[in-house]
């Protein structure tokens, strides 16, 4: 005859071990939003940020959890379908289709999937992937400080900024006056494999000049931060 308290434990032990689920920890593909959790102090239920990259509201995005608690600000992604569903599901954020990069001139955009994560700018991106183009398209880009002098937060300062554009990140974070809008957090994908090699990269350098420090690197996401400012869950 089973003991009920042993049998009890058993059937315990079993839903701890292969049943029992965690919460969802992050939207974000790496886990950026799980480290701005940690980062931003949890009374801060408002703030400004800047998605260029976009690509979805929901899905992988570093701002859908922000904007749960409160946060609103800009959605940039150079496919007009990507920002559709900004529109949809993020009305209460601005949502604006455009390339951006340090400097405006014509260039082709190169599609790999109808709404995929590999859309670039960056022809030595796009050759460097395995299968063709379903489209390449001529569009003319146009700079960070450019979008947000159109929109009701030109000269506002910025809480964080992410960018994530296949290939372009730096030029796309160099066309933004970072004296004028200040963010506190920029989030800047990377495909860099080791610490020195990001040490020596141009955008770590950028940013080091600039009094950013490097918080956190969540696979292809680089994660700086100024100094001190009061979003923050602790001052440094």
């Amino acid at each position: 005859m089973l003991n009920p308290k042993t049998f009890g434990h058993f059937l315990w032990l079993v839903r701890k071990t292969w049943i029992t689920r965690g919460p969802r920890l992050y939207y974000s593909q790496f886990g950026e939003d799980a480290v701005l959790r940690e980062i931003i102090s949890p009374r801060c239920n408002k703030g400004v940020y800047v998605d260029v990259g976009a690509y979805h509201p929901v899905k992988f995005s570093n701002t859908h959890a922000l904007y749960k608690r409160g946060w609103r600000g800009i959605n940039i992604d150079m496919d007009p379908v990507k920002i559709e569903t900004f529109s949809l599901a993020r009305s209460g954020d601005v949502n604006v289709c455009a390339a951006v990069s340090n400097e405006k001139q014509l260039k082709e955009v190169y599609n790999f999937s109808n709404y995929g994560l590999t859309s670039t700018i960056d022809p030595i991106v796009a050759a460097a992937e395995v299968q063709k183009p379903i489209s390449v398209r001529t569009v003319e880009t146009t700079t960070l400080n450019d979008v947000l002098e159109h929109t009701p937060y030109a000269g506002q300062e910025i809480d964080l900024l992410s960018i994530d554009v296949e290939g372009h990140d730096y030029e796309v974070l160099r066309s933004i006056d970072i004296s004028r809008y200040k963010p506190k957090i920029i989030i800047v994908e990377s495909t860099l494999t080791s610490i020195r090699d990001v040490i020596d990269s141009a955008i770590f350098r950028y940013l080091e000049e600039r009094n950013y420090r490097l918080v956190s690197w969540t696979y292809l996401s680089l994660i700086f931060r100024v100094e001190k400012s009061q979003i923050f869950r602790t001052q440094l």
